[in-house]
């Protein structure tokens, strides 16, 4: 009896047993082909699988000008959702002196800027038909647009304001580009922690950049100062999962309670001696402004802080949704959230914005703001942003569900097919 192996992002093998004992090389092939094509990732790893799903729930909420808030009122999503993410790919990063950088470089560029890329053309095409529909007419791009664009894709990494959240993607193939090379040529000499005190260092010079320089200065330096930023939490993942994640662990249920105290309390000490009590939070890493402290350290102080706090809270609490289907489900297409659901949200807008002009006048309702913009939100009453939140998650996800059933079909089709033919050549 022959075994295949899946695997999924996490390098986590997934077992399909091939029930005839008779499967030629060929036919081995072909049902392998159909078992990556139609994988239902399912992440063994559960505590970070809950993280992620936690972390593109919180990038959601944050767009709807934080309808549910969870502790945002202590830890402010902005003051350290971005470098979780940073953290958790941090946490997987298993690259050594053995890697190799082409093939390295292939799965990312096939893992990120490819969908990178499809996500915008889709969401292009989708906006183009909500626009003509809001606008009475169809809008051409302006004379050098698509320079603008590539302009912007290098810098601020967004491509579309619609689906401005994806900046991330191209900060994060950079980043992941750079660690790389550095860790390659430097894996015989490694030092988790003297790597972490180096890119601290760049950390706190980017700050220094980005806060002292007029925003024109940095312009076209964005995306290696955002790298500069991110670094140390990478590093923060990788020197957790291999010194302190047995330790975190193994700390009694009292005590993290007491971890989250002191993490709650720590912020609110932070917020008296600040001018602001939310310049603990950082608003507008893909233009790396909106740091508004007096302080070069505070977003390294705040994005531990979170990242610390959701971690023990997760190990605390979270037992029954690492079991769920769904949130699984919701943490392997963090990438597909985080694209579509502003798109959403606008499609939203659009059926709303039918219900007034058709059926019934919605109160508040400010059609020439959203024709003006991506970002409107109706809210006639603080609790229909929880409207925003579920058509932002469940959207995007029925779109990768559907995508998933298609190529399912397809691949499936390909296997009957494939394994068919390779039967009857072998047995005419």
């Amino acid at each position: 009896m022959n075994l295949l192996y899946c695997f999924d992002d996490n390098r986590n093998p997934e077992y399909i047993q091939i029930l005839s004992g008779r499967n030629s090389i060929e036919e081995n092939r072909v049902i392998g082909y159909y078992c990556l094509m139609t994988d239902r990732r399912s992440k063994t790893n559960k505590k970070f699988m809950l993280l992620s799903a936690i972390g593109i729930f919180m990038v959601v909420d944050s767009h709807t000008w934080t309808a549910l808030n969870i502790f945002g009122d202590f830890i402010p999503y902005n003051s350290f959702f971005m470098p979780m993410f940073v953290f958790i790919s941090g946490y997987f990063n298993k690259v050594d002196s053995s890697t190799k950088l082409w093939d390295y470089t292939r799965k990312k560029l096939k893992t990120l800027i490819l969908p990178y890329a499809l996500i915008s053309l889709f969401v292009f095409g989708i906006q183009w038909l909500m626009n003509f529909y809001k606008l009475g007419e169809s809008v051409p791009p302006p004379s050098g647009y698509l320079a603008y664009v590539l302009e912007h894709v290098c810098t601020t990494g967004v491509s579309l304001y619609i689906c401005e959240p994806m900046w991330f993607v191209i900060t994060l193939f950079a980043l992941l580009m750079i660690y790389a090379i550095i860790k390659k040529l430097l894996a015989m000499h490694w030092n988790s922690f003297v790597a972490l005190a180096v890119f601290t260092a760049l950390h706190l010079a980017s700050l220094h950049v980005v806060t002292t320089l007029e925003y024109e200065e940095f312009y076209y330096f964005l995306l290696p100062l955002k790298c500069m930023f991110f670094l140390p939490f990478l590093e923060l993942g990788i020197i957790y999962r291999n010194h302190l994640e047995e330790k975190h662990q193994s700390i009694s249920g009292g005590k993290k309670i007491g971890i989250l105290v002191l993490m709650l309390l720590l912020n609110t000490i932070r917020t008296l001696y600040l001018p602001n009590p939310y310049d603990i939070a950082f608003e507008n890493l893909p233009e790396m402004a909106g740091f508004t402290s007096p302080y070069i350290v505070t977003p390294m102080i705040s994005s531990i802080i979170g990242i610390l706090f959701w971690l023990t809270l997760v190990d605390l609490l979270g037992k029954p949704l690492q079991e769920s289907r769904f949130v699984n489900y919701m943490s392997c297409n963090t990438f597909c959230i985080m694209g579509l659901h502003i798109t959403f949200f606008n499609i939203l807008n659009c059926i709303l914005m039918a219900i007034n002009e058709y059926i019934v006048a919605l109160p508040y309702f400010d059609v020439e703001y959203f024709q003006e913009s991506e970002w409107y939100r109706w809210e006639p009453t603080y609790h229909v942003k929880f409207l925003y939140v579920v058509i932002g998650i469940l959207g995007p996800l029925g779109v990768k569900w559907l995508w998933d059933k298609g190529t399912s079909l397809i691949a499936q089709g390909f296997k009957n097919c494939d394994v068919s033919s390779a039967a009857e050549e072998r047995y005419p």
